[in-house]
């Protein structure tokens, strides 16, 4: 059975056709079609998929020249990986200590009590942004696709996952719908004026092309913060940070007590 499935998967492959080849390495045209959004035009889809493969033919030719160039010892990520390696364990751990939400519920009363000890220090008198935003070459073939997607509610939606896929570094993009900026962060990225009058109407669309780069940005909500308990959304974060507290004091209490067993049995010495 198991020489009948990977027969099977052999002629899957071999019936699949080969788009790109980087010496050894192939792309198959099965990959490039999983990662572009549905609803192209037929020259959209073209125009997408040519970009897909050359970011993925110049990516793999830096890896070619990457693995010839560099040296045994400058390939050698044994440490960088197993520290990362005990990252991942001790957070992980961290992460089933405290799973229990339960355990580090936060009243209303803790809210409110925090919210009259800090307020007047915790106020922010800074306007903020919820935006979608992506910068793109101004002659890129993914400007009118793009566009197309990001300036239409629906589709922005359901197809911002392979948007971001499509994207992958070689775009530079912010696309987080629930993400509050500063105002002042966002003007900072854009050559253009954001004016706050324009702002406080939800769903704006910007489309300017300047320097040679095209700026397509959706601005999805505004307000000037001025407090952290202003609103349920602030209220909200204050609980879950007032939850992490409590989270990270367990963790800490819990090592302690792991570190007095351990000397108590004789597993540590020092």
């Amino acid at each position: 059975m198991f020489l009948a499935i990977l027969c099977l998967a052999s002629c899957q492959r071999k019936r699949d056709k080969v788009v790109a080849q980087v010496y050894n390495h192939k792309l198959y045209l099965s990959e490039v079609e999983s990662g572009l959004p549905s609803g192209l035009s037929p020259e959209d889809s073209v125009a997408m998929v040519k970009d897909y493969i050359d970011s993925w033919v110049k990516e793999r030719l830096i890896l070619h020249e990457a693995e010839h160039q560099l040296s045994v010892r400058e390939k050698n990520f044994d440490k960088q990986l197993e520290n990362y390696r005990r990252s991942l364990l001790i957070n992980a751990y961290y992460d089933k200590l405290v799973s229990d939400t339960n355990m580090f519920g936060i009243t209303d009363q803790d809210v409110e009590a925090f919210t009259r000890a800090f307020d007047g220090r915790y106020a922010v008198n800074k306007e903020i942004v919820k935006v979608n935003y992506v910068k793109l070459s101004a002659n890129s073939k993914l400007g009118t696709p793009v566009k197309e997607i990001l300036f239409n509610e629906n589709r922005r939606q359901e197809e911002k996952e392979q948007l971001m896929r499509l994207f992958g570094d070689s775009v530079e993009y912010m696309l987080d719908d629930n993400a509050w900026l500063y105002l002042e962060d966002v003007r900072a990225e854009v050559p253009f004026d954001l004016k706050t009058g324009d702002l406080k109407t939800q769903h704006q669309y910007v489309d300017k092309t300047i320097d040679g780069s095209r700026y397509l940005l959706v601005v999805l909500d505004y307000k000037n913060q001025r407090a952290a308990s202003e609103t349920e959304e602030e209220r909200a974060a204050v609980r879950m940070m007032l939850m992490n507290q409590r989270k990270q004091q367990y963790i800490e209490n819990y090592i302690n007590d792991l570190y007095k067993k351990a000397l108590k049995e004789g597993a540590v010495t020092r």
